[in-house]
């Protein structure tokens, strides 16, 4: 009896209407309009970061902008987990969304959801009993240490709401509702800025006023997202009594290690980068990395903005096996991130002066070292959009593992041989080209997996 209901309910849902965002003409207008939300909640979700090293610097001290930054690696692995889910999770049940199953989909999406808690509750308790040997290991000056940990304990409690926030935000997206995951972004970005001015200002609550202000800012997409799958019903996706599903975990798994290797490979390099400045220079050449990676991670989110937005997009029509498609998709989106990536290193190299300001006053030694380092840095940005692209259109493909070697060749390899060679040569004029040489290296392995993985995917 429940097998003939099941087989009624696929029936059903096989029959309903298409959804019309993923199944819109493949124009210019279509990919900016749909992407553009999804673009702006990146660039936000980035503001976090730049948020709490602007209040630091200017409202506490260049020493606290140091001691954020070596907690930094700790948080950033953290979220590796959570991206490595809602990543490789949204391009899984896209796909079935696009072969219309809509009832296997929501059971998979419910059921990552609750992975997703649990996993942050575990990051949390574990963090939280090893916070001091956490801190020597990833190399904590001594001058901030009290500093770093004050910002620390706050931050990892609320680990489990800034996890379900990021998780819930893509799935938005993955519903077609990118607007939505905006508003939530936006609200965020919002309450974590006005928290920052309350409590440093007014309660003058120092460090620890900016791990309060950001994991409560997080809180605000993670509520909005749990309401709105717990009460719509209109849409494709929402929660639903969840069923045990080893493969839906594992592929996703699969198809997000490429994020997840990105995003630990960032605190591998932040670490090493770090105990680098410590030597060649001291902490005040971590302030100064703190805001030149500060100021890169907006930019690679907006990058990463396109390539997530039009991800479901790709999934869907994966799914439906429709290549005439998929070439569109391929190729303006070449298009818009060329143009997404002259912009960004213009506004680098040009307002380099201005945007290291927002940090720190021009008056200082940390700000002369760290327009130096932008400049260099900012060479890298014509190539890292497309290195970003390739990536995150293999996850849409459910191909973690193409994904993942690029994404781990880029980050694990790449970048930390260059930061562990070029600084004996070149000092701290290494350290900073390590970044845009590691984009020149990796930009081979791109077009050599998009030349060959075509012939599987047909999307050219």
């Amino acid at each position: 009896m429940n097998e003939q209901i099941s087989d009624l309910i696929d029936e059903k849902e096989k029959n309903e209407p298409e959804e019309s965002e993923l199944n819109k003409p493949i124009t210019f207008k279509f990919l900016l309009s749909f992407t553009l939300p999804t673009i702006i909640s990146y660039v936000l979700m980035a503001s976090f970061k730049v948020v709490d090293g602007v209040f630091a610097s200017r409202g506490i001290s260049v020493e606290a902008l140091s001691a954020v930054n070596f907690v930094v690696p700790f948080l950033t692995f953290s979220m590796a987990i959570g991206s490595m889910l809602s990543m490789g999770g949204c391009a899984y049940v896209a796909k079935k969304k696009g072969a219309e199953l809509n009832r296997e989909a929501r059971e998979n999406f419910t059921l990552l959801t609750l992975i997703t808690f649990m996993v942050s509750v575990l990051i949390s308790v574990f963090g939280w009993f090893f916070r001091t040997p956490l801190l020597e290991l990833l190399g904590t000056d001594a001058h901030v240490f009290d500093m770093a940990l004050e910002y620390f304990q706050p931050l990892i409690l609320m680990m489990p709401f800034i996890m379900l926030g990021f998780f819930l935000m893509q799935f938005l997206i993955a519903e077609g509702k990118p607007t939505l995951g905006m508003v939530a972004s936006v609200s965020g970005a919002i309450v974590s800025t006005l928290l920052n001015v309350f409590f440093i200002f007014v309660l003058e609550l120092g460090v620890m006023s900016l791990a309060l202000a950001t994991g409560l800012g997080y809180t605000v997409p993670a509520l909005l997202g749990l309401i709105y799958f717990a009460i719509n019903r209109r849409g494709t996706i929402y929660f639903v009594r969840p069923k045990w599903d080893i493969v839906a975990i594992g592929r996703s798994s699969v198809n997000g290690v490429s994020e997840m290797i990105t995003i630990i490979a960032s605190t591998v390099t932040t670490a090493i980068m770090n105990n680098v400045l410590v030597g060649l220079v001291g902490f005040e050449a971590v302030a100064s990395a703190g805001i030149v990676m500060g100021i890169q991670i907006v930019f690679l989110y907006l990058y990463l903005g396109y390539a997530v937005g039009i991800a479901p997009v790709v999934s869907y029509n994966y799914g439906k096996d429709k290549k005439e498609r998929l070439a569109k998709l391929y190729k303006k989106s070449l298009i818009i991130m060329a143009g997404l990536s002259v912009l960004a290193i213009s506004v680098a190299l040009l307002f380099a002066g201005q945007l290291v300001q927002i940090y720190v006053p021009a008056d200082t030694e940390v700000y002369t070292m760290t327009v130096r380092g932008l400049r260099i840095v900012a060479i890298g940005f014509l190539l890292l959009g497309f290195n970003t692209f390739s990536t995150n259109w293999f996850t849409a493909f459910n191909d973690g593992l193409v994904s993942g070697f690029i994404s781990f060749m880029q980050t694990m390899v790449f970048t930390a041989v260059l930061l562990l060679t070029l600084p004996r040569v070149w000092d701290l004029t290494g350290v900073w080209a390590a970044l845009p040489l590691t984009e020149v290296l990796t930009i081979n392995l791109t077009i050599f997996f998009l030349t060959k993985m075509d012939k599987k995917y047909g999307y050219s």
